[in-house]
């Protein structure tokens, strides 16, 4: 005898996970680029100015003056002004996100993993030199010898950058016990940590680290909320030294700086204050040796002239390193040769250099108002570009080769391997 209607029931499944609801979770202030331009970057390079306008004898010429302090500060005011506009005007609503395969990771691990076979094959095969550079008989230029590069391949290592975010994308709900996902993460994180000493590339790492960071928060850290986190880039500055005094260990310090500073703290605080303070004063130099606009658009385009096989025609036309290598030469330090992120877009397009700082802040405030709503690519893509505003008083990362590849892995991924937001397991069913 069949059921009446009456007695038929409806049985839902379990809720939807938390990131599927239609809202957005309050995030730290630091996941803003308005706000981490407003209460961090800005405040660092007002102290850096100052340093450099006062009585200070590190630097042996120093260019910087009140205008390029106010020349920088309308430039980093202008990204913070259009990124703020930017994600306000989008709507603060969390989205459905997309599915990518699991199979995505194994590839961009691949890519990765491949790109330091290329990098690091020539240190692997003389194991005797790593151990001899952490024991100090080996510098890094020494190594550096052993570097590997070809166009186009070597560069694959920043696949890295783009697996940390795809993986908490991928696996926004943990999974417990090992799996090879794990584990390439682990792999490609000692090989970053190892590339990061031996190489001297310490931006490696924070290309690494931070996005992890960012990751973590938002996909495994739920609604608690940390104190120490809610510090943001203040809390990483003492781990940041740490990290720079265990770098420059080996590397410079028991070989030179030991005979010059009274102790290793000392050392590695002017240290790093003079990477930040150098930058700001080579990118005011260029402008005042080589002049408001004359560049060509060398750090603009820097993804494009290192573009493999197109990157040829173009690099003689864009190519302008050798003008700012002579003024590092002949007015400057090429052990401290970082340009600053600032400056040269100044000398590339002079006062017209304000529309690339607009575009740099829709491109923050595009990224972060999809960070809010998870949208899939702006999602991973902002874990990426935070790295860029961070540096951008040291280096022009932004438009940079390395900063390239994992933002076109992450289009290319979200582009061309997404499936629709499966509502399989949310349905509702009807018993008897």
């Amino acid at each position: 005898m069949q059921k009446s209607h009456a007695s038929m029931k409806l049985q839902r499944w379990p809720a939807r996970p938390a990131l599927l609801q239609p809202r957005v979770m309050a995030g730290y202030w630091w996941e803003d680029p308005a706000k981490l331009l407003l209460f961090f970057v800005v405040p660092l390079y007002a102290l850096i100015s100052m340093d450099l306008l006062g009585d200070q004898k590190a630097i042996a010429r120093v260019f910087y003056d009140s205008f390029y302090a106010f020349a920088g500060g309308l430039f980093l005011v202008t990204i913070m002004a259009v990124a703020y506009v930017t994600h306000s005007s989008a709507p603060a609503v969390q989205r459905e996100p997309v599915e990518i395969p699991r199979r995505v990771l194994d590839v961009v691990f691949v890519m990765a993993f491949g790109g330091y076979l290329i990098m690091m094959g020539g240190v692997i095969a003389h194991p005797a030199i790593i151990v001899s550079f952490f024991n100090g008989g080996a510098n890094a230029y020494d190594l550096l010898e052993l570097k590997g590069r070809v166009a186009g391949l070597s560069t694959l290592t920043q696949a890295t950058v783009a697996y940390v975010p795809l993986y908490f994308y991928v696996f926004r709900q943990p999974e417990r016990g090992i799996n090879r996902y794990k584990l390439y993460m682990l792999l490609l994180g000692a090989l970053t940590l190892l590339r990061s000493f031996i190489f001297a590339e310490r931006l490696a790492l924070i290309e690494v680290a931070l996005p992890f960071v960012l990751m973590y928060v938002k996909f495994r850290t739920g609604t608690r909320r940390s104190k120490l986190l809610a510090l943001g880039p203040f809390a990483a500055i003492v781990p940041m030294v740490g990290f720079f005094i265990a770098n420059e260990y080996n590397r410079s310090w028991e070989t030179y700086y030991v005979n010059i500073y009274d102790n290793i703290f000392d050392f590695a605080i002017e240290r790093l204050a003079m990477y930040y303070s150098t930058a700001l004063n080579n990118g005011a130099g260029i402008l005042s040796i080589l002049g408001w606009g004359t560049g060509s658009p060398t750090f603009t385009f820097d993804w494009l002239i290192r573009f493999p096989v197109i990157g040829e025609f173009f690099q003689p036309l864009m190519d302008s390193t050798s003008g700012y290598e002579s003024f590092l030469n002949n007015y400057g330090d090429p052990e401290f040769n970082n340009p600053s992120g600032i400056f040269v877009h100044f000398y590339e397009w002079g006062w017209f250099a304000l529309f690339i700082a607009a575009f740099m802040g829709w491109v923050f405030g595009k990224s972060y108002a999809g960070w809010r709503s998870a949208n899939g690519f702006w999602c991973c893509a902002h874990a990426v570009l935070l790295v860029s505003l961070l540096e951008i008083l040291r280096i022009p990362n932004l438009f940079s080769g390395r900063n390239f590849v994992p933002l076109a892995l992450l289009f290319i991924v979200f582009r061309f391997f997404r499936k629709p937001p499966d509502h399989s397991a949310y349905a509702v069913r009807r018993v008897t």
